[in-house]
């Protein structure tokens, strides 16, 4: 969920409400930024405000920069000004929120999502983004709404389908969470990182005692990557739990000389102490 790149606004305004001169500091501040030149672009937008305190958009445009170097405080207040000048633009909401999202607080994010849905409920990706927020404080039915609502406006998401897939199984719902994953297999059979959706599939079956199902899904996620470290462990246990015990400690051995425990994602639980106790 990554929402650091910067959109630098620029609307076109009546002049009547605005003079030219900072129209034209906010213009070359965009130009500015577009080329990489962010601390000309910075001076500019400054420029704009000093012209005009009253001029929404230069507080946007140096949020963006704020928050591109992670001053995510400052970022929010110049957002927060230029909504309170021109409260209609939810380009710059969805930005506030997403900085909200940086700096991990996740329920003035889920605020500002709010606002854009109840105004514009086909804003792009919007349910999918205030679902992450709602993922992120654990409140996983409200996180499921929201990914079902954005599958509503985008049938063909493949990420929604595949957060959804795991909010029901965090929830229990495995009889729906398999029935997703036949339609995950069935209508991308081609996209990346197909041997995680595999090994997660691998894990909700043995997690329901379907040990021998878990296993195919996992020999499945091997034969597409044999490098998964993480695929290893998981029938590494699968295989302990069946009590192929040889098998089990082959691939523990092996996930380990493949680095599984450098892996972000790996966590020592109470099959991992087994795997360590049976195979030392």
């Amino acid at each position: 969920m990554n929402k650091l790149k910067v959109l630098f606004l620029f609307l076109l305004i009546p002049l009547i409400a605005f003079s030219q001169k900072e129209v034209n500091f906010n213009k070359k501040g965009i130009e500015f930024a577009k080329k990489g030149k962010i601390k000309k672009a910075f001076d500019f937008f400054n420029k704009a405000i000093e012209t005009n305190p009253e001029f929404p958009n230069a507080y946007s445009n140096r949020g963006n920069i704020y928050r591109m170097r992670k001053n995510y405080d400052l970022a929010i207040k110049d957002y927060s000004k230029s909504i309170e000048l021109n409260p209609e633009n939810l380009s710059v909401i969805y930005s506030r929120a997403n900085t909200y999202l940086d700096k991990e607080d996740f329920k003035n994010a889920i605020k500002d999502y709010s606002v854009i849905i109840n105004q514009n409920p086909s804003f792009k990706d919007i349910y999918f983004d205030r679902a992450y927020a709602n993922i992120r404080i654990e409140n996983y039915n409200n996180a499921k709404k929201d990914l079902e609502s954005q599958l509503v406006i985008s049938p063909k998401d493949f990420k929604s389908l595949a957060n959804l897939i795991n909010i029901k199984t965090i929830l229990e719902l495995f009889d729906e969470a398999i029935a997703d994953y036949k339609k995950l297999f069935k209508e991308y059979p081609n996209q990346p990182n197909l041997h995680i959706l595999y090994n997660n599939r691998a894990i909700l079956y043995q997690n329901i005692n379907q040990l021998k199902t878990a296993l195919e899904d996992i020999n499945t996620a091997l034969k597409i990557n044999n490098k998964y470290d993480i695929g290893y462990l998981t029938r590494a246990t699968i295989n302990l739990k069946l009590e192929n015990n040889k098998q089990a400690c082959n691939d523990f051995e092996k996930a380990l000389k493949l680095g599984v425990l450098n892996n972000k994602h790996f966590e020592t639980d109470e099959d991992f102490e087994n795997l360590k106790k049976n195979c030392e």
